[in-house]
């Protein structure tokens, strides 16, 4: 359906070219702009060497253009705490915020950075669009300022369990995170694994950063996008045991694939996550119950086969097509409310 937006221009603006969850879903909502008749763009304040935009999906239809390009947009969409203070980079009648997750968590209580980070969700001016419903009510909540719910989704044309290996000699448990991020507990996802013999263990992270006792079976680093679903498809069970997501997203997928998951308890996982039913969620930093819940997957084929035949449930109720509201209508209820040009007073 087209958008009664369609012909305006969005600019969404991202801090850093990883291949990240919050990279990707600026890419999945771009896209799905384009097909509501909407021009979309994306620009990177901090470019890596040799990337390649290719990596992420949806690539060939998004336009990727220069940083602090001249050119006036109806939209610019801070992606990013940091790339808030950007906006006044850009020329736009209005400026929005799309908020991933409470990035106050990234940094440590002392961190001075804490204090900017939360500037940025205090300005009741700034237009908001918030990925969980849970931090949608806390932005509410705690700076008495609103932020439209707009669910993630997953494209279940390339995350399904097609092609899934069922057999793969001993039980593979996947683990995913960026390894020098103390917040992901990449170290509490490798010592669980220790305490379970007679397994392999693939691990995907972006920075390759892999501390010598981990020990992994096998190493990614920096995979593209479409390559996920192929190594989700070759692996039992994922092990996600992060402190901080913005929801999640690996577990999803790796449902979307007929995978089985063991996840902590952050926020946003809730949304899809019931304990039990489609995976097993356990307290952050509790690796006793962690290592339990593992085992008994390990150990449990039946098990890991319901977990995946209701994981896979549960993610097609998440496919793109099914959300509301989507960015589309978020931009056009924020387009009645916003100041024209509200630069000033945003920032």
């Amino acid at each position: 359906m087209i958008s009664p937006l369609k012909g305006r221009t969005v600019l969404f603006v991202c801090g850093y070219t990883a291949i990240s969850g919050g990279n990707i879903m600026v890419f999945e909502h771009a896209y799905r702009l384009i097909q509501k008749g909407i021009k979309a763009a994306i620009t990177f304040r901090y470019v890596e060497e040799g990337f390649k935009p290719d990596k992420f999906p949806h690539a060939d239809s998004i336009e990727i253009i220069p940083y602090r390009d001249r050119t006036e947009f109806d939209f610019v969409v801070a992606t990013y705490w940091s790339t808030v203070y950007d906006l006044q980079d850009f020329n736009a009648k209005y400026y929005l915020y799309f908020i991933q997750c409470d990035e106050r968590l990234f940094y440590e209580d002392d961190d001075e950075q804490r204090f900017w980070v939360e500037q940025t969700y205090a300005v009741s001016s700034l237009q908001k669009v918030a990925s969980a419903k849970l931090l949608s009510e806390q932005i509410r909540k705690e700076f008495s300022t609103e932020a439209i719910h707009v669910p993630y989704g997953i494209d279940i044309a390339k995350f399904n369990p097609d092609g899934r290996l069922t057999d793969n000699g001993k039980v593979r448990v996947l683990i995913e995170g960026v390894g020098k991020a103390k917040f992901k507990r990449v170290n509490d996802a490798f010592s669980v694994i220790s305490r379970i013999p007679d397994i392999e263990v693939w691990y995907v992270t972006y920075d390759g950063h892999v501390e010598p006792n981990w020990k992994p079976d096998k190493v990614f680093s920096k995979v593209p996008f479409n390559e996920m679903p192929g190594i989700y498809r070759s692996c039992d069970i994922l092990l996600k045991l992060s402190e901080v997501e913005s929801f999640g997203l690996p577990n999803l997928e790796m449902m979307a694939c007929g995978g089985a998951v063991i996840t902590s308890a952050f926020s946003g996982q809730e949304e899809y996550a019931v304990n039990g039913e489609n995976a097993f969620v356990v307290d952050i930093g509790d690796l006793e119950k962690a290592t339990q819940r593992l085992q008994t997957l390990v150990h449990d084929t039946q098990q890991r086969k319901r977990f995946g035949e209701s994981g896979l449930t549960t993610a097609r109720k998440r496919s793109w097509d099914t959300l509301k509201p989507d960015f589309a209508e978020a931009l056009e209820q924020m387009a009645v409310k916003l100041p024209h040009g509200n630069k000033e007073s945003c920032l």
